[in-house]
């Protein structure tokens, strides 16, 4: 073999070959570090969409009900078509969200209504889980009930929580979202 013979053959170095393997290996790691908080990215994004369903559905159960809101309050929860009192919270449930009212996650949601207090006036409805949805992990619980969408009565959202309104009608929803933060929205 003469001396130059090395220097003419074709292929790659060791360290050619460790360079394109290290880019790679960045690459992949980069995509597998942003996947998960894409998806949890677009799973919030549902859930912003579920809640203004829910807004504009209490909207038409307040127009086929001249103004007014179901009377009860507490956790609500699909049951199947139960024939719970279609004036309760459970009857608006059961009738206008159904079986088509789940989480990402492929759960149900729950609804947790309570009323924001006259003791509120212009303040934030502490007495209500408001504040506690705003501070919790997520999914906000309640009594072991995950997916808990919490509707305010008569207060509009102030922020990532509600203070009180004059007005009766009005209603916020909350919900703790997966990513950060909590969602608000008013009817």
């Amino acid at each position: 073999m003469e001396k130059g013979d090395f220097r003419s053959k074709k292929g790659f170095t060791i360290i050619e070959v460790a360079l394109v393997l290290a880019i790679a290996g960045l690459i992949f790691m980069m995509v597998f570090i942003a996947l998960p908080a894409l998806q949890r990215s677009q799973r919030d994004s549902r859930r912003r969409d579920d809640i203004m369903v829910l807004v504009q559905t209490i909207k038409k159960f307040q127009s086929n009900n001249r103004g007014a809101l179901p009377t009860d309050s507490g956790i609500a929860t699909y049951m199947g078509g139960s024939l719970a009192s279609e004036a309760s919270w459970q009857g608006f449930y059961n009738k206008y969200l159904g079986d088509d009212f789940i989480d990402p996650d492929g759960e149900h949601y729950a609804l947790d209504v309570v009323e924001c207090g006259a003791a509120n006036a212009d303040a934030e409805c502490t007495n209500s889980v408001a504040a506690s949805v705003r501070d919790s992990s997520f999914p906000f619980t309640v009594g072991g009930t995950k997916y808990v969408i919490v509707v305010v009565t008569q207060a509009v959202c102030s922020g990532e929580t509600t203070i009180r309104s004059t007005n009766p009608r009005n209603v916020a929803v909350l919900y703790r979202l997966e990513g950060a933060g909590t969602y608000c929205n008013n009817t």
